[in-house]
């Protein structure tokens, strides 16, 4: 029989993101809600 083994619950720690600095709701992800193109123009 496999034994089973409970590890206590521990909430989740927020992420740090050095670096991030949002002032909009934009995203570089495609996927995203708030996904933005890096540069709207012709031919890019």
């Amino acid at each position: 029989m496999a034994k089973l083994t409970l590890s206590p619950y521990r909430e989740k720690t927020r992420k740090k993101r050095p670096g991030v600095h949002s002032k909009c709701k934009t995203s570089n992800s495609k996927t995203s809600v708030n996904y933005k193109k890096k540069y709207k123009g012709q031919g890019r």
